[in-house]
């Protein structure tokens, strides 16, 4: 536990309104070291929500568990709460976590957030060299080993989403952020649209099952570089070169297994993505949604669909005159043609007579 005044001067914000945070800030005058943050609740904490942080941060500090698997992987790949932080009143007002190592940055100097993996590789080419199939592996190994990690100490995160990881160019490795709201074996339900589990009851608490979901379901976009849930199921029916078959079929049972509960572990799917030995078992699956159509942000244009004729303006029919129907350009231009041949065909003939 420290003091919120033991904190000193805050120094630079660098996020503000987040989810549950109403500010992160940069420490500048605290002993402990420049390389933590002060995460800022928007309310208080309750008793019961300040023991369980509590024991994330001892589980970070147990000499216990010190040199396990589990334990090193969330230490270090993680932003790992490091202390509760209170106020005058003892009330629990945020935490203190570890600054992301630099090599998660872009060379704007924001961090290289998670979803720009979760894009086609047209797309990434746009701003460099995209991604191999292998590298792809390599993001996505690093991101469910902290998931397994996670899920052996029985712990739900939630909240899987594109902003919540990192992830490094030079080796492709990942990064979790907002580690403090970690709940033992059920948690709030907390996520972006688009992440809901399909099989979770309205007001549910999130659970291990949950976070096999949304640990499938951010694993596969980055695989496959596909947003669309019913695109991407169908692109693992048949996975593109590169995608571990294996790893396809599991993150199948994963996302649209009928019951929850079947949904396979993480470790499951590291050790396909690792390519090491697979024991899975038998998951039914729902139909596969509708497989949509292909947008047009994702195609070339036609250039006929991009030039349109530009509108005649209107013109009020006058009072006893029937409207005149619009005819077509050429359409008017044979047709005055023909009457001009008519007359002078008659023109003619007339001469002629006489």
């Amino acid at each position: 536990m420290t003091p919120l005044t033991a904190l000193g001067v805050l120094g630079e914000q660098i996020a503000t309104n987040n989810g549950q945070s109403s500010e992160v800030t940069r420490l500048t005058g605290y002993a402990a070291g420049p390389d933590l943050l002060f995460k800022r609740y928007k309310a208080a904490l309750d008793s019961t929500d300040a023991r369980r942080l509590d024991r994330l941060v001892a589980f970070g500090r147990s000499d216990a568990a010190a040199g396990r698997p589990t334990r090193e992987v969330l230490l270090s790949r993680t932003s790992w709460p490091v202390a509760r932080v209170t106020n005058h009143t003892t009330a629990t007002v945020g935490c203190l976590i570890p600054l992301a190592p630099d090599t998660f940055r872009s060379p704007s100097g924001g961090y290289r957030e998670i979803d720009t993996l979760a894009r086609p590789d047209r797309r990434l080419a746009r701003g460099g060299i995209p991604p191999t199939p292998e590298q792809r592996i390599t993001a996505c190994r690093s991101l469910v080993g902290i998931a397994a990690a996670l899920e052996q100490r029985k712990l739900v995160y939630s909240d899987w989403n594109y902003a919540n990881a990192f992830w490094s160019p030079a080796d492709y490795s990942v990064h979790l952020i907002d580690m403090d709201g970690c709940a033992e074996d059920t948690g709030p339900d907390i996520h972006q649209p688009g992440w809901e589990d399909p099989l979770a009851r309205q007001g549910a608490a999130a659970d291990l099952y949950t976070d096999r979901y949304r640990v499938a379901l951010l694993t596969a976009r980055c695989l496959t570089g596909t947003r669309n849930l019913a695109e991407l199921l169908h692109t693992l029916t048949d996975p593109p070169p590169g995608v571990p078959r294996n790893a396809a079929e599991l993150l199948l049972d994963m996302l649209w297994a009928t019951d929850r509960e079947a949904r396979p572990r993480s470790s499951t799917l590291l050790a396909a993505l690792s390519g090491g030995p697979l024991v899975r078992f038998p998951v039914v699956r729902s139909p596969l949604p509708p497989r949509p159509a292909v947008s047009r942000s994702d195609t070339a244009q036609p250039l006929q669909s991009v030039i349109t004729r530009p509108a005649k303006p209107s013109v009020p029919p006058r009072p006893g005159v029937p409207p005149v129907q619009p005819q077509d350009d050429w359409t008017a231009v044979w047709t005055g043609a023909a009457v001009l041949i008519a007359i002078v065909m008659a023109v003619l003939i007339l001469s002629l007579a006489h």
